[in-house]
């Protein structure tokens, strides 16, 4: 017999996201998901000066402001043609890297987390150990890790003014510059953060860690009793005996597109399109979004962001959700950390993905093996600033009639589309991370990632659906940027 479960909104993400479930003998047989708020930003664009995108676009989201402030000043670079400075570049990754090391500290300690202390769960050996790391809000590791997550914001203070919102990020460079002092005081509090992973997340030293370039040798590395007691530890364990990793297994493709840039073109995290466990090249052209199962209005059945349209119907028919649904070359894809690890080769996923393929468990691995990585990524950053030289550049007053900023969000895949004519905004379009993860279903049918992931799991009990949430939040929604 069928039954309809409905999530909604459901907790502890950004935003508000409502979840229709169809299970047949506990099983799902088919999902919906559904952004369920319509804000228009991109209409609230139109007609604009385009230095306007600086300061309405982080709006969007108060937890992913800089990643919007990112794609809008690249947007704008293109268009305007302006040259940033070293510093400029190295500041922007600093503001970037630090917003995207916080997110998935939180999510992993303050949303993801506490359903490892969920009473399906009494009956395993380890969660002795997990309730009182990870109860909510009371939690030993949890209130460590609200501690740790102070320094970073201390850390955004120092390299972007404030956050969220900050303003510091232009298409020449950032308007927050880094004195001796600055960097001084950058450098010491960024090995407090540190200091907090190797004691609490690894119970080692951050450099050991990401040693470890094989699933052999992390097995080998959580035999060590402390190694084995560290959260990352604790986690693992769990996963392995709650089934984490045969949860949620999603459509196997995978998009980046790239971030991190320095001045010679280069990027730390690569841009490219990975299916089959082939990587090609990423091409923006082949991005179109869907509407046909989204509360739109349009005479044509996709289009590239650059011809978009915002136009908002409520009263379509066979519609379920005020998302947009993109997709690359026609297809469903990923996005997020698991993405940009298998995109740039990172040798712990790739092994963990020949092992387990994309499941909850590996996404929140991958998302927690970026988190070390960049940690160490910001401290080579804040080592290369120079403050005797300059962060920013000239402006220009010239638009080019395009501009596309495509950057990597905490959560993934964010791009900015402008056409601007006579200096005014013609038309400003957005594709968030939760866009592609969260989409609803396209013309020809096929169900976003988070549908696919749902379907075809199975459930010890629908009136504690805790296989659902852990699926769920392993994407870390952010529903505020999909509904933008």
């Amino acid at each position: 017999m069928k039954r309809i479960l409905v999530l909604d909104p459901v907790n502890r993400l950004e935003g508000d996201l409502r979840v229709k479930l169809t299970i047949e003998d506990n099983t799902v047989i088919d999902a919906q998901s559904s952004g369920i708020l319509f804000r228009g930003f991109e209409r609230i664009m139109n007609s604009r000066e385009p230095m306007d995108a600086l300061v309405i676009t982080p709006r969007i989201c108060g937890i992913c402001s800089v990643s919007h402030s990112v794609a809008a000043a690249k947007a704008l670079q293109m268009s305007m043609g302006t040259n940033i400075p070293e510093n400029g570049y190295l500041m922007k990754n600093l503001i970037l890297g630090t917003e995207v090391v916080m997110s998935h500290l939180t999510h992993f300690y303050f949303l993801f987390g506490p359903d490892m202390t969920n009473e399906k769960y009494k009956k395993l050996s380890i969660y002795n150990e997990i309730l009182p790391r990870f109860k909510t809000m009371k939690g030993i590791s949890v209130l460590k890790a609200l501690k740790a997550r102070q320094s970073m914001l201390e850390i955004m203070g120092l390299v972007g003014g404030k956050w969220p919102n900050t303003l510091a990020i232009h298409p020449a460079g950032t308007t927050s510059t880094m004195n001796l002092s600055t960097k001084t005081r950058a450098i010491g509090v960024l090995q407090e953060f540190q200091s907090f992973l190797e004691q609490d997340l690894l119970k080692c030293p951050l450099e050991e860690w990401l040693d470890i370039d094989t699933f052999d040798r992390l097995e080998e590395w959580l035999q060590h009793p402390l190694h084995g007691s560290s959260d990352i530890g604790i986690f693992f364990k769990f996963s392995m005996k709650a089934g984490l990793d045969r949860l949620g297994i999603g459509p196997n493709r995978f998009l980046s597109y790239g971030s991190f840039e320095m001045e010679n073109g280069t990027k730390w995290i690569k841009a490219g399109y990975n299916e089959s466990g082939r990587t090609m090249e990423f091409d923006q052209s082949l991005i179109q979004e869907h509407i046909a199962h989204s509360f739109f209005r349009d005479a044509m059945t996709s289009r590239h962001p650059l011809s978009g349209v915002t136009v908002p119907f409520s009263r379509k028919k066979n519609t379920y959700s005020w998302t947009k649904a993109p997709r690359y070359m026609g297809k469903t894809v990923e996005v997020g950390p698991l993405a940009r690890m298998i995109i740039s080769n990172e040798p712990l996923i790739m092994d963990t993905m020949r092992l387990m393929g994309p499941s909850a468990f590996t996404r929140m691995f991958a998302r927690l093996r970026e988190m070390t990585l960049l940690t160490q990524k910001l401290s080579t950053w804040i080592q290369k600033i120079d403050p005797g030289k300059p962060f920013y550049s000239s402006l220009s007053n010239r638009y080019k009639d395009i501009g596309i900023g495509l950057t990597e969000a905490a959560r993934g895949c964010l791009g900015h589309w402008v056409k601007i004519e006579s200096k005014r905004i013609q038309n400003y379009q957005i594709i968030t991370p939760s866009a592609w993860n969260m989409s609803p279903r396209d013309e020809l049918d096929q169900p976003g990632p988070l549908e696919q992931a749902l379907i075809g799991t199975r459930l010890d009990s629908p009136d504690n659906p805790i296989e659902v949430y852990h699926i769920i939040r392993s994407f870390d929604p952010c529903m505020s940027c999909t509904v933008h």
